[in-house]
């Protein structure tokens, strides 16, 4: 009898942590589906955005610190004004969340310890931009520029932000980084294949959040 009854004990207690466990998830989901809502409202002509809350328990450690380990954002697709940035990846460590809205599966943002962001701007989205008679190839560390004069032609990104071809060192052509609110601080350029990848870090709120918090 004494055996049978730790049986029902072990799997009473079994039964609880798996119901702990499911709520859990659920409410970090809910929160994951309420922040990718926010930001495709905030960010105009956004697509495939995707939030990941990493903490576990995500409750128990929130209620305890206030905290999560990390949230990740990735966007496949978002205009910045004339242009297009693909593949942003969004990611802040050491997250300060409002307690109170979390648990109604709301991801309210206090503070951060740091954050990063890397975009691409592909190659395509710069040649439709260029003269015509002139196209870029992008590659690992560095541009190659097809086209008449285009041994002489170079592509370079200023420290005032700007994209600039330039032949022979003249400028001949310039075209504004992109400006987007997923891009929360002033990035740094490197060539890749296919892309131009613009990427940077930070320690406050991004803006995006930061107004979701205000309101």
């Amino acid at each position: 009898m004494r055996f049978l009854k730790l049986q029902v004990l072990f799997l009473l207690i079994a039964v609880i942590a798996v119901g702990a466990l499911a709520a859990d998830v659920v409410l970090k989901n809910r929160a994951e589906s309420k922040l990718e809502a926010q930001i495709t409202e905030e960010v105009p002509e956004t697509t495939g955005v995707r939030a990941r809350i990493r903490s576990f328990p995500f409750v128990g450690r929130l209620l305890v610190t206030g905290q999560v380990s990390q949230v990740d954002v990735d966007v496949q697709h978002s205009a910045a004004g004339e242009l297009a940035l693909s593949d942003v990846r969004v990611r802040v460590e050491d997250v300060d969340l409002d307690t109170g809205e979390a648990m109604n599966g709301r991801a309210v943002v206090r503070s951060i310890k740091r954050g990063t962001v890397r975009a691409d701007l592909r190659q395509d989205e710069i040649n439709g931009r260029l003269p015509r008679q002139l196209q870029v190839q992008l590659q690992e560390g560095k541009a190659v520029i097809a086209g008449p004069g285009g041994t002489q032609a170079q592509l370079v990104v200023t420290p005032e932000g700007k994209i600039e071809l330039r032949i022979a060192n003249r400028s001949v052509f310039e075209l504004a980084l992109p400006t987007t609110s997923l891009l929360p601080c002033p990035p740094t350029a490197t060539f890749v294949p296919g892309a131009l990848r613009l990427s940077c870090s930070f320690t406050e709120v991004p803006p995006l959040l930061l107004e979701r918090i205000q309101r």
